[in-house]
């Protein structure tokens, strides 16, 4: 009887600790989660990561804490992020270029597979500006210039979208341009601004308040058609040049972590991206509202490797 006891006892110790993990993990998240922002505090997505951070901890009732963690595009931050365990409480605000052309370019420490989609955020069009007193005028005068001078531009840092997408549009009117790092998209433009570079190429709206101001001309946009928030912006198109692009950002996770877990963010950030503060900042910022699930976002950054490996192979930019 008693080694029957034993026995019983033993099977129910065993399911016991078969089935902790697993209520531990219904728990989530038991602990603060940290998101981060591998660009500097004060940017538009640094914003847009705040309010969704406030959000999240008003879902789950728990701690969700901004990081920024600055530098190299992006690669910083991210590389951060893919050190972290793979258990949910390690959230990163990913962008094109940092997490599907950098690792393609160098040696990041990191693959674009070491991370899980969670959700696309938002979506916003490039565009080309120059100083207010820039004797260019036009996406023509640049190409020009080019052909007879050394023209410098400048984008958040190497590897970004940025950066691919004016190399490869340098690559398809056969010139050569010199790119020169903002270490973020404000330096971008501040560079531009100040004469140190020819132009900038960054996220529209980062030009909005500048541009109202009178600082400097958008002469380029990278999109199918002209935004409101840039009055008089011309796209590429209409100046005679087939050519567009774009950045998104979205929340991603490390790869490994329990399916759960995943399943607990995603239905969250679903009811969240509905919301009328989100929607608020999104106008606040003239951004694209391109909210994707985990799976609609998954196919994205897919297309954006694909793509961003066709473009670096034949720039030789490739590893």
């Amino acid at each position: 009887m008693n080694f029957s006891r034993t026995k019983q006892f033993a099977a129910c110790a065993l399911a016991a600790l078969m089935l902790a993990p697993a209520a531990a993990r219904a728990e989530y998240p038991e602990k603060p989660v940290q998101i981060i922002v591998p660009f500097g505090a004060g940017d538009a997505i640094d914003g847009t990561a705040r309010v969704i951070a406030r959000q999240l901890q008003n879902y789950f009732g728990k701690p969700f804490i901004v990081r920024n963690v600055d530098g190299a595009g992006g690669s910083v931050g991210t590389l951060e992020a893919a050190k972290a365990p793979a258990d949910g409480y390690t959230l990163l605000i990913a962008s094109t270029g940092a997490l599907t052309a950098r690792p393609i370019m160098a040696e990041a420490g990191y693959q674009t597979d070491d991370f899980i989609p969670l959700a696309e955020l938002v979506e916003t069009p490039i565009a080309v500006a120059v100083a207010a007193d820039s004797p260019l005028n036009s996406i023509s005068d640049i190409v020009e210039k080019a052909k007879s001078e050394d023209v410098t531009f400048s984008t958040p840092g190497p590897g970004s979208s940025q950066h691919v997408s004016m190399s490869d549009f340098a690559d398809q009117q056969g010139i050569e341009l010199t790119h020169i790092s903002g270490q973020g998209g404000k330096g971008a433009v501040t560079k531009a601004l100040s004469g140190e570079v020819d132009f900038s190429f960054v996220g529209a709206p980062v030009y909005k308040s500048l541009a109202q101001a009178g600082q400097l001309k958008v002469i380029g946009l990278a999109a199918d058609e002209e935004v409101d928030y840039l009055p008089g912006a011309k796209t590429f198109k209409a100046q005679g040049f087939d050519f567009t692009a774009s950045v998104w950002f979205g929340l991603v996770t490390r790869k490994g972590t329990p399916d759960d877990v995943i399943a607990k963010l995603d239905a969250a950030l679903k009811e969240i991206a509905a919301s009328d503060e989100l929607a608020e900042l999104y106008s606040k910022f003239s951004y694209t509202d391109a909210f994707r699930d985990s799976a609609g976002f998954a196919a994205v950054i897919e297309a954006s490797s694909a793509q961003n490996r066709k473009v670096l192979t034949e720039l030789g930019l490739a590893k």
